[in-house]
């Protein structure tokens, strides 16, 4: 039990797999990336505007109204670009299901029966909701919708305004932030930390810096956290060839080999139990664009994940987390992808609301439906598993210390079977806490109870630090906790 910091698990915190901070020994499992399933589109063009429907943030619970608000960018006509932005607000009762409430906020094309809305910013001017959290902490209600915005003038920067419903929003006058215009916001709930991320320039072009505030007054100087690197650029070469051989896959408009690259055109940051992580939308670069302005290319969602939001380990050797739908399936997401802000926890799934555009420089007699908020699931913690096959394989955690009464997994192992042991400092069995004394699990779970002949809850906490070892056979097993 040497080498490892003893760790406090607080109860009902989830402990992931997304990393090995917390692991002394793994011993014959397979760890295991997973991807979420798509649903496809939830909300398509405006009907007040057309536009293409993009998202920075994810959909917000109003426990008052019980219902789920999201904020769409990327819809101001052209005719108002300079003057105006301005948001789709939306609402669900299922996550499901949205529609467009008339909100009777801005005027276009003579009415105001329509679901826009907007941040006032003087002098006529307005501008969109890029991404928006609720803070039911805060006790000033007209307070508890907070919201990222963004300006062009007199320089690229970000600007915050609050709400008390999430549709009449005012400007809260604090230093705008520099930044690029991708920004991305989440609410880290537990810690009371709003996060933001901002791009700047990087070693390999588009990168992500981080910026947090306390009180959503006094934000932190945005500091460097993600970037592209060399093995970006390595796999990117080989990435973009294989887009351009598949016919399945939507093609670019420009392709010039010598500009082939990627960097990093979005990246979100959101707290998820026990860890932080991020969704990087990675661009890659397929050529410069006619007008010599910016280039033509495709997304994809990697995953990383962090305990302090400055070191980031890719998960799934950089694989995709959300890749391109092929052609003819009449998904949206088939050209560029922005990946979701953070995870919604609905039962037993995770939902994930992305962006998706059809492409990113229009072929000839592309149609206006181009871009959608789209939705895809996932097992609750499924991100990654510790997987054993016929032959038994064995997890062992760093020592801890834990609050709670009872340990719980969320497992696969109704082909299986799954024993729990709990060692003490010598990496003994604790007296009735054995492998022998385990009562085998055998079900599928995202809430399993584990179990010993005798004793159904953990030791006095007198007995702790302690190591969990848990034995698996044609199990998978996904988190552990305490209650």
């Amino acid at each position: 039990m040497t080498g490892h910091k003893e760790r406090q698990f607080p109860a009902g915190e989830r402990q992931l797999f997304l990393d090995s901070d917390d692991v002394a020994h793994i011993d014959g499992l397979r760890r295991v990336f997973h991807q979420p399933q798509k649903r496809g589109a939830v909300i398509r063009r405006e009907p007040a505007l057309g536009g293409k429907p993009e998202i920075r943030s994810a959909p917000v619970w109003d426990p008052e109204r019980t219902v789920w608000k999201l904020w769409t960018i990327c819809i101001t006509p052209e005719e108002l670009h300079g003057i105006a932005g301005l948001s789709g607000y939306h609402e669900s009762r299922d996550g499901l299901h949205w529609y467009q409430p008339i909100v009777s906020q801005a005027e276009y094309k003579g009415t105001r029966e329509n679901n826009l809305v907007y941040i006032p910013m003087g002098d006529g001017c307005t501008a969109e909701i890029l991404g928006a959290v609720y803070d039911r902490g805060d006790p000033d209600p007209g307070r508890r919708y907070k919201a990222l915005s963004f300006t062009m003038a007199p320089e690229l920067a970000i600007l915050f305004a609050v709400s008390p419903d999430g549709i009449h929003w005012t400007r809260v006058n604090i230093p705008p932030i520099a930044s690029g215009d991708e920004p991305n916001f989440s609410f880290d709930e537990k810690e009371r930390l709003f996060i933001a991320t901002v791009k700047v320039p990087g070693p390999f072009g588009r990168s992500h810096a981080l910026t947090v505030s306390e009180d959503f007054e006094h934000w932190t100087e945005p500091e460097l956290v993600f970037h592209a690197d060399e093995e970006d650029q390595e796999q990117a070469r080989q990435i973009i060839a294989a887009r351009l051989a598949d016919s399945t896959l939507q093609q670019p408009v420009f392709n010039h080999p010598e500009e082939h690259a990627v960097d990093v055109y979005n990246f979100s940051i959101s707290r998820y139990e026990s860890r932080y992580i991020g969704f990087a939308s990675m661009f890659y670069h397929t050529g410069r664009a006619w007008n010599d302005r910016n280039h033509d290319g495709f997304h994809h969602v990697q995953m990383a994940g962090s305990r302090d939001m400055r070191s980031w380990r890719r998960l799934g050797e950089r694989e995709p987390f959300i890749g391109p739908s092929p052609l003819g399936s009449g998904a949206f997401d088939t050209m560029q992808i922005l990946g979701p802000s953070s995870p919604v926890v609905r039962g037993d799934r995770l939902w994930f609301y992305y962006s998706g555009i059809r492409h990113r420089w229009q072929p000839p007699k592309a149609g206006p439906d181009r871009a959608a908020i789209c939705l895809a699931t996932l097992r609750r913690d499924g991100f990654v598993s510790l997987d054993a096959g016929e032959s038994e394989g064995a997890l062992t955690t760093a020592p801890f210390c834990w609050e709670g009464e009872r340990l719980y997994l969320n497992a696969e192992a109704e082909n299986g079977e799954i024993r729990c042991e709990l060692l003490d400092k010598t990496g003994q069995p604790l007296p009735g806490y054995g492998r022998e004394d385990s009562i085998p699990l055998n079900t599928d779970s995202v809430y399993l109870p584990a179990t010993w002949r005798e004793k159904e809850s953990m030791p006095a906490e007198a007995a702790s630090p302690v190591q969990l070892r848990i034995w698996l056979r044609n199990a998978r097993l996904y988190s552990y906790w305490f209650e």
